[in-house]
């Protein structure tokens, strides 16, 4: 009869627990983090009852498990992680195509306004009114790209402040780890089930901001290594990151750990997306920003210096040359100096470089990749470093792994200014002028004059080509001095003299004159100025394969490739990362069908469990009936 009774009450008990976690799970269903628990129910040791018998003494609760597959749960991290790095990179690329790749406030519209100008002043050179406002449109591109430099530069400041903030949460979920840890090593239930999903919930809020691998302890407490193993969690041990400037660059802030940057060593999460943003787009378009910036001012520059203006003065500078940057790093135990210039314009690329010395020779390399780059020269400032269109000059004191940042274009953005104030100073005209004298016997014509060196110093001297027959000249000055000699004459040839290169072509006669003299004050010449509204389409850079509006098309071109390809990459990692999701919960999450079913199964049982001890109840009643009878 007590074996009876045992059975019913165990059975009753084991019922009432099922039904508790049923109840909890359906409570449950929508917490956030919450997975799914069963009874797991087992038969308690058979009794013996002689002869050799044995037979069952009821159930027992072993344990309450939580439905969980650890395998789809890290799946699940690890998506999140790649979906979030994503995430920020297209959010934050996608506002950079929106700064300079917008078709009215973007720098495109400046430049054609600033070329748009020069045509204008070529159509009319002398108008003082097309003067001024190619000085106008000058400084309005200039302050444009100061504009976009600043804007460029807030949204590197807005990537430090969600860095410090991405840093203090992880800081704040690794000291919470740390304290579930603890309580989990020393509970006293074997499976603090509520425990371990609030270790869980945090290390997937941990993953949405940064990579790491989970170590899971026996004890039950899990070890967070970030980066390639730097221990956020280690028991019940929490360890910070922190935040230091950049070694090059004060206003650049890093990743740190124990004072070390691993920046470099992190992968995943919000925290990864931010320091790509920076390295990939925000400081890739300054470079190309900057290519563009040092394309203009030195492209117009040359040209400008090619021509007079209305004083009858060759032209100076329009806009204020470019300067490049040398940083030292702050690690540095050296203090050797390093200066770097312009040498080859055409030859700068959008690309920054660390120049490193490493105990005998200084080494060159792509900041961005560490590819190395090759080095002509000794260093000295007879024979700078030769590199990528920049000459560097290196000085003493280096100690071996001293590091410095080179930079050619970095800085044009806020470098670019136009120093012409007086419109009267404009070159538009060229600096020679050409003319057949009057008392020429033939129909020879002579073409303008183009410039090959604007340096030479009698480029603006009067000269004459007289011809002695139809098939040599010579060249005299304004007195009559003959400068060259007989030369040979072919027509269409080139005649190239002090500075300047010009054609005669037809069939001259004995006696004819070709005068070649500078251009007067006042000249209505538009030759320079034809040529500054052309140069924007002739090629420059990569060996004159690249034009001014090339690196304009191509700037615009890279930022929106770089928003298309980040926002490419979130559609994916997005739909990676709800695959995982729902992968994982359909293993661990609550299906309120199947607990409905539960419920009633676990009702039944109950009752059933009921009935027994009802059963044993009124068998006992009746013996003890027959017995006091």
């Amino acid at each position: 009869m007590a074996a009876l009774i045992n059975n019913g009450l165990s059975g009753l008990l084991a019922a009432q627990r099922a039904l508790q976690v049923t109840s909890n799970n359906v409570a449950n269903a929508t917490t956030e983090g919450y997975t799914r628990q069963r009874v797991e129910l087992a038969e308690r040791p058979a009794q013996a009852v002689g002869g050799g018998l044995s037979i069952g003494n009821g159930v027992g609760v072993a344990e309450v498990s939580r439905i969980y597959d650890q395998f789809l749960a890290d799946e699940l991290k690890s998506a999140t992680m790649a979906q979030n790095r994503s995430r920020i990179v297209s959010a934050l690329a996608g506002r950079v195509d929106n700064l300079l790749g917008n078709p009215d406030a973007g720098i495109s519209q400046s430049v054609q306004a600033f070329f748009s100008q020069a045509e204008a002043l070529n159509r009319d050179p002398s108008s003082a009114v097309n003067r001024q406002q190619l000085i106008a449109e000058g400084q309005s591109l200039a302050q444009r790209f100061a504009q976009l430099d600043s804007q460029l530069g807030q949204l590197g400041e807005e990537v430090n402040g969600r860095l410090e903030q991405a840093i203090n949460r992880i800081n704040d979920i690794a000291a919470s780890l740390a304290q579930v840890n603890e309580r989990i090593t020393t509970s006293n239930v074997s499976n603090p089930n509520d425990l371990y999903d609030e270790q869980e919930r945090l290390l997937t809020e941990l993953a949405e901001l940064i990579d790491f691998n989970a170590i899971r302890q026996p004890t039950g407490a899990v070890n967070v290594l970030a980066g390639n193993g730097q221990p956020l969690v280690l028991d019940v041990t929490a360890y910070e990151l922190d935040m230091v400037q950049n070694e090059f660059d004060g206003t650049r802030m890093e990743v740190a750990y124990r004072g070390r940057n691993i920046s470099n060593l992190i992968t995943g999460g919000e925290v990864a997306g931010l320091l790509a943003v920076r390295s990939e787009v925000l400081e890739g378009a300054k470079r190309e920003l900057g290519q563009l910036a040092l394309g203009i001012t030195e492209v117009f520059n040359n040209q400008h210096r090619l021509g007079v203006d209305l004083n009858g003065a060759l032209g100076g500078d329009f806009f204020a040359a470019v300067t490049p940057i040398s940083a030292a790093s702050a690690n540095n135990s050296g203090s050797a100096p390093v200066t770097v210039s312009i040498a080859d314009p055409a030859g700068v690329e959008a690309r920054d470089y660390v120049l490193r010395y490493n105990g005998s020779a200084w080494e060159l390399s792509d900041i961005s990749n560490g590819a190395p780059v090759s080095l002509s020269g000794t260093g000295t400032a007879g024979d700078p470093f030769l590199a990528g269109g920049l000459a560097i000059v290196v000085g003493a004191g280096a100690a071996s792994g001293d590091r410095y940042r080179v930079s050619a274009v970095s800085g044009a953005t806020s470098d670019i200014a136009v120093v012409l104030q007086d419109p009267r100073a404009i070159a538009a005209a060229g600096p020679l002028t050409t003319g057949v004298a009057l008392t020429n016997l033939s129909d020879a014509k002579v073409s303008g004059a183009s410039v090959d060196d604007i340096a030479d110093p009698n480029l603006l001297r009067t000269v004459q080509i007289r011809f002695d027959d139809p098939t040599t000249f010579r060249i005299l000055d304004g007195g009559g001095t003959d400068l060259s000699g007989p030369l040979a004459y072919t027509s269409g040839n080139d005649i190239s003299f002090q500075g300047f290169t010009l054609q005669v072509s037809g069939s001259p006669v004995a006696g004819d004159v070709f005068n070649v003299k500078s251009t007067g004050a006042g000249s209505g010449d538009n030759t320079n100025a034809l040529a500054l509204s052309e140069i924007a389409s002739k090629g420059f850079f990569n060996n004159g394969e690249l034009s001014v509006t090339g690196v304009n098309a191509n700037l615009v071109a890279s930022v929106g490739s770089a928003s298309a390809r980040a926002s490419s990459e979130l559609s994916v990692q997005t739909l990676l990362r709800d695959q995982a999701e729902l992968d994982l919960e359909s293993v661990a999450g609550v299906n309120l069908e199947e607990e409905a079913v539960n419920m009633l199964r676990f009702q039944e049982a109950y009752l059933a469990a009921s009935k027994i001890i009802t059963v044993a109840n009124e068998l006992f009643q009746s013996l003890l009936g027959a017995i006091g009878r």
